[in-house]
């Protein structure tokens, strides 16, 4: 007989083995007895939700991985996973994947829901940050649904979205429509949002790296209130209601506004700026991860049967034009290792590709979230209204790239081909595709696919229906 996955999530968080971040923290009685005695074993408690987010199946590699695959930005040695470029979503290999993302997704979900109820029950000292804690949590349990929902939902309202978890426990959670889901995002983030107002003062540009509290270091890889906003501009970028694409346009703009968050200034920069480290002036926010490159090798440096071919198509986009060279162009290119073949350096240290003596500057780990995507958002946002207005964010964006203003008059397709070029890599471009839902798609292999509904959307897990009474 089969058990639905948050059923054997949670056994998993009661029975489950330990890892090297943090001892116990598969072990709710041990969160339960010993972390939530005091303010040290409280954030040791969410310090280990951080490292389960920054697991290979999760946002280690995982989930931004297989939705840019999905982007048609790679071609894999392996031809079996053609099929997911097809978007044949009910094929064994693409279920092993999509099975993976929402079992890892969901256990990371239940360890929230675990520390927001330990942190409900906690009796020990006076808590100095407990807003942040319980801030952070929040904004981190609507970051997951509202991937999960961009994944395995369609995009229609009225329809059947996915569980979202508040509790930890056994109970089953009811599937809530595509709306009610957005309903429960929104308000998730807006109640993290007023408990995290002190990054404005904590988070600052300068970085500052030394605080009394470590808790208030590094803001950048905790999910802080700049986090939580570009989290709602995204959220009301997808949602697609009337006036949303406005509300998406505020957020990126004040993000922008808030010069936190600076484009780079020096075109040199731009090469290695994420190359295995958290982008110093863009990010908004993103995972400590020491492990990012020997996870990441194989897939992008290697040769064998689990790596992947950058497509032409893809590198195509950074031609250049009147004697101009776009400087996102070296995201591609050849190592020692590889001699002639053009491979993705984007993520990679180029220190130990044998690219670089000089490591790039910032804090080790993978980026979430960048402010180059506010701008972009920003751009579409204004372009019906203002299009003086969005071509200037447009303008901002490429100049930092090494480009000249954009010319010509600015349309949709053009901050199309803005988001492949910029955020490659980074797991975003096929929801900005879902998005826009085109009836067609051009693969990595060159051809013309059909769209249809279904193939906007994975396959939740079987699993998942077994025993449901809210479905029957």
């Amino acid at each position: 007989m089969k058990k639905l996955a948050i059923l054997w999530i949670w056994a998993a968080l009661l029975l489950g083995g330990c890892d090297d971040f943090l001892t116990s923290r598969d072990k709710s009685t041990v969160l339960e007895n010993k972390l939530f005695t005091n303010r040290e074993g409280v954030e040791d408690a969410l310090y280990g939700i951080y490292a389960g987010l920054a697991q290979s199946t999760v946002y280690g590699v995982d989930v931004p991985f297989w939705m840019d695959f999905l982007a048609q930005f790679y071609i894999p040695a392996n031809a079996s996973l053609n099929s997911m470029l097809e978007y044949e979503h009910d094929r064994e290999e693409c279920r092993r994947v999509y099975n993976s993302i929402w079992q890892g997704m969901y256990h990371s979900i239940s360890d929230i829901n675990n520390f927001l109820s330990n942190l409900d029950a906690y009796e020990g000292e006076r808590l100095r940050f407990e807003d942040l804690y319980r801030g952070e949590a929040l904004g981190l349990r609507a970051y997951l649904h509202f991937d999960l929902l961009r994944m395995f939902a369609p995009v229609k309202l009225s329809e059947r979205g996915i569980p979202y978890v508040k509790h930890f426990g056994p109970d089953v959670t009811s599937f809530f429509t595509v709306k009610e889901c957005y309903d429960l995002i929104i308000q998730d983030l807006l109640d993290a949002e007023k408990l995290l107002r002190e990054d404005e003062t904590l988070l600052t540009w300068p970085r500052v790296r030394s605080h009394e509290f470590i808790i208030c270091r590094n803001r950048e890889v905790h999910f802080n209130w700049y986090a939580v906003q570009a989290t709602l501009a995204r959220v009301y970028y997808m949602r697609g209601e009337p006036g949303d694409l406005e509300k998406a346009g505020e957020y990126a703009r004040a993000l922008i506004e808030s010069e936190k968050f600076p484009l780079v200034r020096e075109v040199k920069d731009v090469t290695y700026m994420m190359a295995g480290v958290i982008a110093e002036t863009e990010a908004i926010w993103g995972l400590s991860t020491k492990t990012l490159y020997d996870k990441l090798y194989p897939r992008y440096i290697g040769r064998g049967m689990d790596s992947y071919d950058p497509t032409a198509s893809q590198i195509g986009l950074y031609a250049s034009v009147a004697g101009e060279m776009d400087a996102r162009r070296d995201w591609f290119g050849n190592t020692v290792a590889t001699g002639d073949y053009t491979r993705t350096l984007k993520l990679l240290d180029p220190v130990e590709l044998a690219n670089s003596s000089t490591p790039p500057a910032g804090l080790e780990g993978i980026n979430q979230i960048r402010i180059a995507e506010m701008y972009l958002i920003a751009a579409e946002a204004a372009l019906a209204a203002n299009p003086t207005a969005a071509q200037g964010y447009l303008d901002d964006l490429v100049i930092s790239r090494g480009l000249s203003k954009f010319p010509g008059t600015l349309t949709l397709e053009n901050i199309d081909k803005e988001w492949r070029k910029e955020l490659v890599c980074e797991g975003q471009v096929w929801f900005q595709m879902k998005h826009r839902y085109p009836q067609t798609v051009i693969s990595a292999y060159g051809q013309e696919l059909t769209m249809s509904e279904n193939m906007w959307q994975l396959l939740i897990p079987d699993d998942e229906f077994d025993f449901r009474e809210d479905l029957n």
